[in-house]
């Protein structure tokens, strides 16, 4: 409906996600896979880095935290482009206001998983960075499911946002609209806000789910 005379409207504290293929993807993700799966190998223990082993169950492996610290020449091209990114959207989301070659990205933690056999992540938000990332590097057989449940193996996000302060009726019946399942695809960066409450969701297949995750902390000079 057309406002009446007098009343506007604005948008104020939204959430904003960023999304960015990489275009070397296709060329460097075997290399990297393989490396990973070394990295697994050379440290079997379920969740390596001992960061709440609780909120992650089943067939989930988790890496240490110092994915990034790795020689490794395709995680080196893909740490380019992911402070690349990362200082474009500081930027964007920023109005602007500075240039990106000002901004300073640091990368305190960086890890990976590697999930099948119903692995799942519960839902949690992380501390100590203003942006998280997650790479797409194998996405195997998540996505959507057959008989509309909910997406095999994809990362769920939360609204911020509680219902009214818990009361329900017509007028806040627009927040109702309380997650998301961004699809999943191979070569994707995903960026979030690190406030958002997220989960990594269940996931069976074929081929193993891979995704390499790290938290960023940018500071303007």
């Amino acid at each position: 409906m057309t406002l009446p005379p007098g009343l506007s409207a604005k948008t104020l504290w939204p959430t904003t996600f960023y999304t960015r293929p990489w275009e070397e993807h296709d060329a460097e993700a075997g290399g990297i896979i393989e490396h990973l799966y070394r990295l697994k190998a050379a440290t079997p223990a379920r969740i390596a880095s001992g960061i709440a082993p609780g909120a992650k169950a089943g067939g989930l492996y988790e890496s240490g935290f110092d994915l990034f610290a790795e020689d490794h020449a395709g995680l080196s091209k893909f740490k380019a482009f992911a402070g690349q990114t990362l200082r474009a959207v500081a930027c964007h989301v920023n109005g602007n206001r500075t240039d990106p070659t000002r901004l300073r990205v640091t990368v305190p933690d960086s890890w990976f998983h590697i999930t099948n056999d119903g692995g799942f992540h519960d839902a949690h938000h992380h501390g100590g960075c203003s942006w998280c990332g997650i790479y797409y590097l194998q996405i195997g057989d998540s996505g959507l499911r057959a008989d509309g449940g909910a997406p095999n193996g994809g990362n769920r996000f939360y609204s911020p946002l509680r219902a009214g302060g818990s009361y329900n009726d017509f007028g806040n019946r627009y927040l109702e609209f309380n997650t998301v399942d961004p699809p999943p695809q191979d070569g994707l960066l995903l960026l979030f806000p690190s406030y958002l409450m997220h989960s990594g969701l269940p996931y069976r297949g074929e081929k193993d789910r891979i995704v390499i995750s790290f938290n960023a902390q940018i500071t303007a000079s």
